[in-house]
C-alpha cells in the first residue's frame, strides 16, 4: 500500500472514531441549553473555575404572609408555584396550618387539632404581590369566605402540581400528589394530638381542571405509604413517565424515588438519596425540590443540621442527576441558599417549593421561613411565612475566567447548522468560539463581549452550512468572563 493510500486510510478510521465518540457523547440537541453542574460534555477544561451562585433574597420578603384565622399559625411551600403564560398569572397551592397543637379548630363541621395541615390557592400578576381569593369552598369555623380549597382532602401534606396544558382530558390539565392522612383515628404523639396511620393514610392523587377545584381519584391511597414533607412531581419526557419524589418508603428523612405511567399506578420506591460520612451523623435530608430543566435534573436538598436532639437549622445545597436516578453531590457542600441572619424571619428554618418558576430572565425559588429553627419550642416557633429569591437564568453556577484566558473543548456533537448562543457575561473581556472539525482547518468566530441571557457567536451563513451535519467539537476561549450556558438555535 502505498504511503498515500495508507495516509487516507488512517484519515478515515480517524474520521470514524472521531464521528464514534458523538453517539457515546452526545451535545445537548438544538434549543436545549449546555449547564455547568459538571463536565460530563466536556473533554477538557484549563484555567476555568466553576462558581456557585447564590440566589438573591427579595427585599420585600416574606411576600405571601399570614393574614388570616385559618393561616395563623403558618403559611408554608409544602406546595407549588407556577406561571401560567396563558394567563400572564403567577398561581400558589400552600400549606396553611391555623393553630398550634393544643389548639382546637373546625373545618368542615368536624373538631380538628389547630395544627392541621390545610390547602390554599392564591395569585399574582408579577410573583410578589399575591392576592387571595375568596373561594366558597371549604367551611372554617363556620364561614366559607376564605381562599381555602380541596374539601375532599382531609389533612393534606406537600401538594405538589403539575400542569399540562395539552392533557386531552379537561379535567385532568392539573395533577396533584400529597400525603393525606385519611379519615384515620386521632392519635398521640410526644402529647399532641395527631392524625393516626389509618387505613385511609398514603400518598394521594388528585385532578382538577382549572387548579381550584379538585376531584381526588376514587382508589386513592396510590401508595399506602407516608412523607412527612414537600413532595415533586413532575413528568420526564427522555422516559414518557411521571416521577415522584418524597420520603415514602425512603426510611427516613431520605429522598426515594417512584414512576408512573398514568399519574395512577406508582411504581415500588427506591431511594435515591441519603446523607453521607461527609455530611456527618447529625445530618438529615428534610426534603428536596427539583427541576427538570433543560434535560438536567436539578434538585435543592433542604439540609437539617441537628445541633441539640431534635433541634437544628435547615437551608439548602445542591445536587443535580442525568437521569433521575443517580444524583450527584457538590464535592464541597457549599451552601447554595443560606439561612438570614440571626433574628431574620428566615435564620432558622426553611424549606422550599416543589420546584422553581424559571421565566424570561430569572429562576424564581420559593420557600418558607422561621425565626425557629426545626424542632424549636417557645414564642419563635409560632410563625412561617413565604419568601423569594431569584437568580439569573441558567445562573446556579458559571465558569469563569479572569485576566488569564481560560478554555474548554466539548466532546464532540454533530454540528446542526444554526447559530451557536451563550448565557455569559463578558463585559470588558471576551468569548471566542473555535469549531474543531475530524479534518480540516478550524475555524474561529467573531468574539462574543458584554453581558446577555441569549447572546449570539455569529459565524456567517455559509459556513455554518458547510459545518451541517459533520461531527465537530467546540473550544470556547474566555478572558475576564463567566460562562453560564451555551446552546445552538434551533432548526428552522
Amino acid at each position: 500500500m502505498t504511503t498515500h493510500r495508507l495516509n487516507h486510510a488512517w484519515a478515515a478510521l480517524a474520521l470514524l472514531l472521531f464521528a464514534a465518540q458523538v453517539h457515546s457523547d452526545p451535545f445537548p440537541a438544538p434549543g436545549v441549553r449546555l449547564l455547568f453542574f459538571d463536565d460530563a460534555s466536556l473533554e477538557t477544561k484549563e484555567n476555568l473555575v466553576q462558581t456557585l451562585h447564590q440566589p438573591v433574597k427579595h427585599p420585600s420578603n416574606p411576600v405571601l404572609k399570614r393574614e388570616h384565622p385559618w393561616e395563623g399559625y403558618r403559611v408554608q411551600v409544602y406546595g407549588t408555584m407556577i406561571y401560567d403564560p396563558e394567563l400572564d398569572l403567577f398561581k400558589a397551592w400552600y400549606m396553611n396550618i391555623p393553630a398550634t397543637a393544643a389548639d382546637k379548630v373546625t373545618v368542615q363541621g368536624q373538631r380538628r387539632p389547630g395544627h392541621a395541615t390545610l390547602l390554599s390557592y392564591a395569585t399574582s400578576k408579577d410573583g410578589v404581590t399575591w392576592d387571595k381569593p375568596v373561594l366558597n369552598l371549604v367551611d372554617f369555623e363556620g364561614s366559607t369566605a376564605n381562599n381555602m380549597i380541596a374539601p375532599d382532602l382531609y389533612n393534606p401534606e406537600g401538594f405538589a402540581v403539575l400542569y399540562e396544558p395539552s392533557e386531552p382530558d379537561p379535567s385532568r390539565r392539573y395533577k396533584g400528589f400529597c400525603w393525606d392522612h385519611g379519615k384515620g383515628p386521632l392519635m398521640m404523639y410526644e402529647g399532641q394530638e395527631i392524625y393516626g396511620e389509618g387505613e385511609d393514610d398514603g400518598m394521594y392523587v388528585t385532578f382538577s381542571e382549572d387548579g381550584i377545584h379538585w376531584n381526588p381519584y376514587e382508589g386513592n391511597p396510590v401508595m399506602r405509604l407516608g412523607s412527612d414533607t414537600g413532595q415533586v412531581v413532575l413528568f420526564d419526557p427522555g422516559i414518557n413517565r411521571y416521577v415522584a419524589y418524597g420520603r415514602f418508603g425512603a426510611g427516613g428523612r431520605k429522598v426515594a424515588r417512584s414512576e408512573s405511567e398514568d399519574f395512577i399506578h406508582w411504581s415500588e420506591p427506591k431511594l435515591v438519596l441519603e446523607p453521607d460520612e461527609k455530611d456527618g451523623a447529625n445530618t438529615q435530608f428534610y426534603g428536596i425540590s427539583i427541576d427538570l430543566y433543560q434535560g438536567l435534573y436539578i434538585g435543592m436538598l433542604w439540609m437539617f443540621w441537628i445541633d441539640e436532639g431534635r433541634v437544628g437549622r435547615i437551608d439548602f445545597q445542591l445536587c443535580h442527576s442525568h437521569d433521575g436516578i443517580q444524583w450527584i453531590r457538590d464535592p464541597e457542600r457549599r451552601v447554595f441558599m443560606p439561612n438570614g441572619p440571626e433574628g431574620a424571619w428566615d435564620s432558622g428554618d426553611m424549606r422550599a417549593a416543589c420546584r422553581s418558576v424559571i421565566v424570561d430572565d430569572r429562576v424564581m425559588i420559593y420557600y418558607a421561613g422561621s425565626l425557629a429553627k426545626h424542632g424549636e419550642g417557645g414564642p419563635k416557633r409560632i410563625g412561617m411565612d413565604i419568601g423569594l429569591a431569584t437568580l439569573r437564568r441558567d445562573g446556579w453556577f458559571s465558569l469563569d475566567a479572569g485576566s488569564t484566558p481560560g478554555s474548554l473543548v466539548t466532546k464532540p456533537f454533530i454540528h446542526p447548522g444554526t447559530e451557536l448562543h451563550v448565557n455569559a457575561e463578558a463585559q470588558g473581556g471576551s468569548i471566542i468560539a473555535e469549531f474543531l472539525p475530524a479534518q480540516g482547518p478550524s475555524f474561529t468566530s467573531t468574539t462574543f463581549q458584554g453581558d446577555a441571557l441569549e447572546g449570539v457567536v455569529a459565524v456567517d451563513a455559509a459556513t455554518r452550512s458547510g459545518m451541517a451535519g459533520k461531527p465537530v467539537r467546540l473550544k470556547l476561549t474566555l478572558t475576564n468572563a463567566k460562562l453560564y450556558s451555551l446552546w445552538f438555535g434551533a432548526q428552522d
